[in-house]
């Protein structure tokens, strides 16, 4: 019962892949796991003290360098001998140098995936095919990222696992959105909200520009805008469409929830994505969907039940789908219910950490003695 999980640099427990990891190392902790963290590269989190558990900085840099694979070969030497059976490793480096490394050292090795490969290099794929011999499994958070991984780095079918993210059941109660109150209209209309960092993967102009024939049609909406970035290009784009009194960007906040709470519709209009968490927090909220068909999406939504599926960057049909919940507030509010049941059914924090468990359990033979 003792695991090692060994990330390239963990800095905001926030973060998409290292919120999931926080929830599974707390989730192992409350299952009697004795889990120990380490990360190539230390950060201001890393060192502050906040992760549930102390963490090791390794203090490897470029994976090129000879010295740094005998550092990793040591370290699973140490953790070895202190009678760990498994290494877990995210994030691109350590899922190259770990897997050969821990293997040298007596320790299987784990990879976790959650993307649709963006990072993806001629030179890595040449080497993560290398060192994808020695991994005993890849997690991936979705089918689609499942798919990818398999064909990019050469993995046989039975190495590759779909694990789902996992939430919490219980949504923020509403008198603690008093935050999200202050961005509130003071002339209420329809809330469209997007949770984003403005970064251009995101799209976030062909929402804007969806907006803008919506509001041409004669709609009175807000569109509401949480994340993080540089807002000026689409601050530009909403002056250029006159549409300055419709649009509040928030800025990133730690709890989204707090602000989902406050949309009608709930948008993600990526060119991309894994799995998306943005997508899970609308639908824990009971908000009705509308995103793109594109990477990991089309699983979690269900076009026409739990929301709509349009095509990447087209405008029209985004607004389309916009326009079709906003005339109908009873098919929002019963997309919203089924979309909050499906998180509660397939989603769930315990679901998550049963079927890493289980994995563990089939890779190492201590885990499954004890």
């Amino acid at each position: 019962m003792k695991l090692s999980i060994i990330m390239d640099r963990y800095i905001n427990p926030h973060a998409g892949t290292e919120g999931q990891v926080i929830k599974l190392v707390q989730g192992l902790l409350e299952k009697g796991w004795e889990v120990r963290f380490a990360v190539l590269r230390g950060s201001d989190y890393t060192r502050s003290g906040q992760f549930p558990v102390a963490v090791d900085e390794l203090g490897i840099g470029s994976i090129s360098n000879p010295a740094n694979w005998l550092r990793t070969f040591q370290y699973g030497r140490q953790l070895k001998s202190e009678g760990f059976s498994l290494a877990h490793c995210f994030f691109n480096d350590a899922s190259v140098i770990c897997p050969p490394m821990m293997r040298l050292a007596g320790l299987p090795a784990i990879i976790s995936r959650r993307d649709m490969g963006f990072w993806y290099t001629a030179d890595y794929k040449r080497i993560l095919r290398l060192t994808g011999r020695f991994v005993r499994a890849a997690v991936c958070n979705s089918q689609a990222v499942a798919e990818v991984t398999q064909k990019a780095e050469n993995l046989p079918a039975r190495k590759v696992h779909v694990i789902y993210n996992g939430y919490p059941d219980v949504v923020v109660p509403d008198e603690e959105v008093s935050d999200s109150r202050a961005f509130s209209s003071t002339k209420r209309c329809l809330v469209i909200g997007i949770v984003a960092n403005l970064r251009p993967i995101k799209r976030i102009e062909d929402l804007i520009r969806a907006l803008g024939l919506l509001v041409a049609a004669g709609y009175k909406l807000e569109l509401r805008v949480v994340g993080a970035g540089e807002k000026a290009p689409y601050e530009a784009l909403v002056t250029e469409l006159n549409l300055q009194n419709c649009v509040n960007f928030i800025g990133g906040k730690a709890d989204p929830d707090l602000f989902i709470r406050d949309f009608d519709i709930a948008v993600l209009c990526s060119e991309s994505e894994g799995f998306s968490n943005a997508i899970i927090e609308y639908m824990r909220c009971g908000k009705p969907v509308v995103c793109t068909r594109t990477g990991g999406n089309p699983e979690i939504v269900t076009d026409g039940e739990n929301g709509y599926l349009v095509p990447v960057g087209d405008v029209q049909e985004l607004a389309n789908k916009l326009e079709v919940l906003i005339e109908q507030p009873e098919l929002r509010e019963k997309m919203g219910r089924d979309g909050a049941a499906k998180v509660r059914e397939h989603y769930s924090l315990e679901t998550m950490l049963s079927q890493h468990v289980v994995l563990y359990q089939s890779i190492a033979p201590e885990v499954r003695q004890a």
